[in-house]
């Protein structure tokens, strides 16, 4: 066996023997900031209202994409190939491409 080997079989051993000397107790009031604690409200966030506004912003944007996804839906199924072909020969005429 090497010097580290029996060194650390002694530290170990005498590390096992010592004792814990701390207190295990709690601190003078520990207790009863805990039960304080417990019974008080939360503190309110600053940016509480921000987060109110927020959410309706975002039910109203869902409602407008809702809307406009279902008008152009409309828009969709309504037309029929004739309007197709008139958009197409107005922008050939615009661009001159035939």
């Amino acid at each position: 066996m090497n010097q580290f080997d029996q060194q650390w079989r002694k530290l170990t051993a005498l590390a096992r023997q010592a004792g814990d000397t701390r207190a295990m107790s709690a601190p003078h009031g520990f207790a009863t900031r805990v039960v304080a604690r417990a019974g008080s409200r939360p503190q309110e966030l600053a940016w509480a209202p921000f987060e109110y506004f927020a959410l309706r912003g975002l039910m109203v944007a869902a409602a407008f994409g809702v809307m406009a996804v279902a008008f152009n839906f409309t828009n969709f199924v309504t037309s029929t190939q004739s309007d197709a072909y008139v958009s197409a020969d107005t922008v050939d005429e615009l661009l001159e491409l035939s």
